[in-house]
């Protein structure tokens, strides 16, 4: 009783911090309750005359279930305990999981659209983002879905055919000299 108490309350204070997080600890709780609840209440002397699949005595036989039954208790147990230490990363520090490339749900700077920026706060000569770049930067530009760029001082990502002012500075790294962007993959 306190086992699925405690597994109820472990699966309602993770409910707000994803699907695979309480995914992985409701498997994991279901797995450590049934294995501990189910298998205790398994008696294997009921129909060792109709198992014809173990060789030798009934006194070998019931070792045999006992040892199968013990094994699947503790295979059980820490199927559950992964999966719940699993949703536990997947709630509290997702980044360990992560992929080295992973963007959060907003980028981090603002998307520049020309159309929605002011005409008269920056230069009336507007040109594609692309005119800007070199002869190699321009055959690299079809793998970045936003290229970082700076106007006036503030940075944004801005699409290779977007139409930026002439005054803005394309961001390149330091070491490669190359482009910084988001990338389409």
């Amino acid at each position: 009783m306190t086992l699925t108490i405690f597994s109820s309350y472990l699966i309602f204070t993770l409910n707000k911090f994803g699907f695979a997080a309480t995914l992985c600890v409701i498997l994991g709780c279901f797995s450590i309750l049934s294995t501990t609840l189910v298998a205790d209440g398994v008696s294997g002397t009921e129909n060792l005359s109709r198992m014809n699949f173990f060789w030798g005595s009934i006194s070998e036989k019931i070792h045999h279930m006992e040892t199968a039954r013990e094994f699947l208790q503790l295979y059980g147990l820490f199927t559950g305990i992964f999966c719940i230490g699993l949703g536990m990363i997947f709630a509290y520090k997702p980044s360990l999981v992560q992929v080295k490339n992973y963007l959060p749900f907003e980028y981090p700077y603002p998307i520049w659209n020309s159309k929605q920026q002011p005409l008269t706060q920056f230069s009336t000569n507007f040109v594609l983002a692309k005119s800007l770049l070199t002869n190699k930067e321009k055959m690299l530009s079809c793998r970045f879905k936003y290229l970082l760029v700076e106007v006036d001082g503030k940075m944004y990502l801005a699409s290779p055919n977007e139409m930026i002012p002439d005054n803005t500075m394309i961001v390149r790294t330091k070491s490669g000299n190359t482009l910084c962007g988001i990338s389409r993959i």
